[in-house]
């Protein structure tokens, strides 16, 4: 039977997440996110969901925490008082599978956390499998990829589509940061870091760019939350059904929080920054933009690696199974 973890400050509502999920898994609950911690040094839980205004610690702070202690658990945030940037980290560094809001729906919240335990099993079989390969064949490479990735860029704004693509267009100088996340998310050798080059295609246009995605490939996504026929969140969703392993990052200048639950919870984005590109105080102020800069590509390398990672265990735990 599959473990969760339950974590909020109110007792009311930690009896009534009890009551809904009473009999169909193993349940804990505690108010105090620092307790939960400690349990997580003794235990293994295959779901954690937490609330997010918690007077010792924040949710996505516990999330992340709790993250480094049980890095396969799957984690969600459930609660109906979350600020932008709370949601921002829980998206960047906690990489949450679903937010939740308060009060939330009984059928929702179910199929929610079914997801997510399918989701886990999935990854974690696949993890196992890929893990065994490797043992009996130690000498096989990695796949190497025979041309640069290649990253659909989408953005109305012709000047910040300009930024970002300049911004993009030189990767050297960060080959180290994506040899290291290579060796750390792939829990051995990295791939060379000359494999580390893409090609950017760029377009100010939603319907354009998945007129292109039609016919090419595409490993990663950039879009704008705001375009001329859509927005960001409807481009992404059509954008995995042509390519559904394709990495998506959203950028927005003025994020809420209709738009954040949305990028988690239906665009499934592995990124989400905020930021804002035209106006005049970031033209005018380098080291801003510099930061920006820096801040995409690390994006970037992130979304790719672990889209690598996956990808690949995928791959060689097929080849187990047969």
């Amino acid at each position: 039977m599959y473990r969760i973890l339950l974590v909020d400050d109110e007792q009311n509502v930690l009896d009534a997440l009890q009551r809904e999920l009473q009999g169909k898994y193993e349940v804990e609950a505690f108010t105090s996110p620092l307790a939960a911690l400690q349990r997580g040094h003794e235990a293994k839980f295959d779901l954690v969901i937490s609330g997010y205004l918690m007077p010792e610690l924040k949710g996505s702070q516990f999330l992340k925490q709790f993250g480094a202690i049980q890095p396969d658990a799957a984690r969600m945030i459930l609660s109906g008082h979350v600020d932008i940037e709370g949601l921002l980290s829980a998206i960047n560094e906690t990489h949450i599978y679903r937010f939740i809001a308060k009060p939330w729906d009984s059928s929702e919240l179910k199929i929610s956390i079914r997801q997510a335990l399918d989701y886990r099993r999935i990854i974690l079989e696949n993890s196992r499998l890929a893990d065994a390969y490797r043992q009996i064949h130690p000498k096989e490479q990695r796949r190497q990829m025979d041309r640069p990735y290649r990253i659909i860029l989408v953005d109305g704004d012709e000047a910040s589509l300009k930024l970002i693509s300049n911004g993009l267009a030189q990767p050297t100088g960060y080959e180290g940061i994506y040899g290291a996340m290579r060796r750390d998310f792939g829990r051995g050798k990295a791939r060379g870091c000359q494999d580390f080059s893409y090609v950017v295609e760029a377009f100010d246009s939603g319907l354009k760019a998945l007129e292109h995605a039609w016919h090419n490939p595409c490993e990663l996504a950039i879009v704008a939350q705001t375009l001329p026929e859509m927005d960001g969140i409807t481009f992404l969703c059509s954008l995995r059904k042509i390519h559904p392993d394709a990495a998506c990052i959203l950028i927005s200048a003025s994020p809420d929080m209709n738009v954040l639950t949305q990028a988690i919870n239906e665009a499934h984005v592995d990124g989400f920054l905020h930021i804002s590109w035209v106006n005049y105080e970031l033209k005018a102020d380098a080291l801003r933009r510099s930061w920006n800069i820096y801040q995409l590509n690390a994006a970037v390398m992130h979304a790719l690696v672990s889209r690598d990672l996956l990808l690949e265990n995928r791959r060689l735990a097929k080849r187990m199974r047969e």
